[in-house]
């Protein structure tokens, strides 16, 4: 049987923000992608967000940021980054959450977000709130902009 799954979330997130994250490429291979989302979002699918921040409209959370392990280590998390820190200015955003790990990033595709490329931008990690339920080591970590 074929089943159809639509889920409304992601265009209504395009049509209000203008985006829903970045894909970079090396010719046309997929090398990494960031996605993010409003706060309100977030918190409606169950994603981690600091329990210590309300500003639900103004907040984006960062969902999820890979990047293919051919391409790790050459700085392209931290143009993700900045590419994110520039939209959010841009459409008046004035926080970014994201959960991650307090260690460097493994050889697998899909794994935890690494805390290590989001310091440089002074992020700051907030001890109160657990990025991953079962990981209690992983924290959410922000950056007020």
């Amino acid at each position: 049987a074929n089943r159809a799954y639509r889920c409304n979330m992601w265009p209504q997130i395009y049509d209000e923000v203008g985006s829903i994250g970045f894909l970079s490429y090396d010719g046309n291979k997929l090398t990494g992608q960031l996605i993010f989302l409003p706060k309100k979002y977030a918190r409606k699918i169950g994603l981690s967000t600091c329990q210590t921040n309300e500003r639900l409209n103004t907040t984006i959370v960062v969902g999820c940021l890979l990047i293919n392990s051919e391409y790790r280590n050459q700085g392209l998390a931290s143009i993700m980054i900045r590419e994110v820190i520039d939209f959010c200015k841009s459409k008046g955003f004035n926080r970014i959450e994201v959960g991650a790990c307090n260690r460097p990033s493994g050889k697998q595709w899909v794994e935890h977000i690494s805390f290590l490329p989001f310091r440089k931008f002074g992020f700051t990690i907030d001890h109160t709130t657990r990025a991953h339920e079962f990981v209690p080591e992983d924290k959410m970590c922000y950056l007020d902009l």
